[in-house]
């Protein structure tokens, strides 16, 4: 349905992220003669690649959709400016906010009247809701989301069946469990890892939101980005996939490995923020068996290496 010779001009949403920014750096390296063209609401300095171009403008733009969307042969949309701990402060403004910007989007690529593809991030989390029974979730289950942003996500999803439906789009949808691999900011709800690091890093306590047994199912950045390229080639009609370590960790655990890593206990914090707001639950582990058989993917690095990578990065830094 796209080009999938030399010369592909990719579009990224969400560059500055960071599934974003580590995408970018992987996509020039992939392939010599691809372009990407980055969709960001601020201005940036040049990249020292030529192959890369910065559109500033803003998805709720239907001009500056249309700008952007031009002459691309795929997409991949990683913007998302909520996550489930925030999403249900206020409804309308979150749809807004989020779910409208894809909408916008795919609105541009309808309207442009040449096929493409398009990658999404979804979630892995937030989409299936709780299903006390199940060991791992896959791709069949039921999904019923316990917030907005969630809701939002899957919502996503079911316009991008019904655009590859009538014909204009092929679309991959990767569920993307908790992804980590980079520093984020302290202030930041969202990426426990990430946030961890940089905490005990500053000799800060972490927060933790809930209990500290809550189980999720952590997957490093150079194992999404790998995924994601893979999917950039799988442009035949409709697919949701689960993107995956397929293993479990608790928060304690998380912690304990950073401990080790860093040669020092952890301080944590039991935080009260939006224990009103969202149901947490408890346990969330990804089957990922479908991502080898649709796109030949499997993760590669485990946790405590990866975990291990970031804490000596960051000291470095």
């Amino acid at each position: 349905m796209t080009n999938n010779g030399k010369n592909r001009l990719i579009g990224i949403t969400g560059s500055s992220g960071m599934i974003g920014g580590h995408l970018l750096h992987a996509l020039l390296a992939s392939d010599e003669s691809v372009r990407v063209r980055c969709f960001v609401r601020h201005p940036r300095l040049r990249d020292h690649d030529n192959r890369v171009e910065y559109l500033v403008g803003d998805l709720i733009s239907e001009a500056d959709c249309e700008d952007f969307v031009k002459g691309l042969d795929a997409v991949v949309h990683l913007a998302q400016s909520n996550s489930p701990v925030t999403s249900n402060r206020h409804w309308p403004s979150d749809i807004s906010g989020n779910l409208l910007l894809s909408i916008h989007l795919l609105e541009a690529l309808r309207r442009r009247g040449a096929p493409c593809h398009l990658v999404y991030a979804s979630s892995g989390g937030a989409i299936y809701g709780n299903h006390p029974d199940v060991v791992a979730y896959h791709e069949d289950l039921p999904c019923n989301p316990l917030s907005p942003y969630g809701i939002q996500k899957l919502a996503v999803e079911q316009y991008l069946r019904l655009a590859v439906a009538q014909g204009w789009l092929s679309a991959c949808a990767l569920r993307i469990s908790n992804a980590y691999g980079s520093l984020l900011p302290a202030e930041r709800k969202q990426g426990l890892i990430g946030i961890a690091v940089g905490r005990h890093l500053a000799n800060l306590p972490v927060e933790v939101f809930g209990s500290t047994d809550t189980i999720r199912d952590y997957i490093h950045l150079d194992d999404v980005t790998q995924a994601i390229l893979l999917a950039l080639t799988a442009d035949d009609g409709f697919s949701a996939i689960n993107i995956s370590s397929g293993v479990g960790h608790s928060v304690r655990q998380i912690l304990d490995i950073l401990g080790e890593v860093s040669d020092r206990e952890v301080d944590i914090h039991l935080s009260e923020f939006g224990n009103q707001q969202f149901a947490l639950t408890p346990r969330m582990v990804l089957a990922n068996k479908n991502a080898f058989a649709a796109l030949g993917w499997k993760p590669k690095i485990a946790l405590h290496e990866g975990i291990q990578r970031l804490w000596q990065a960051s000291c470095r830094n």
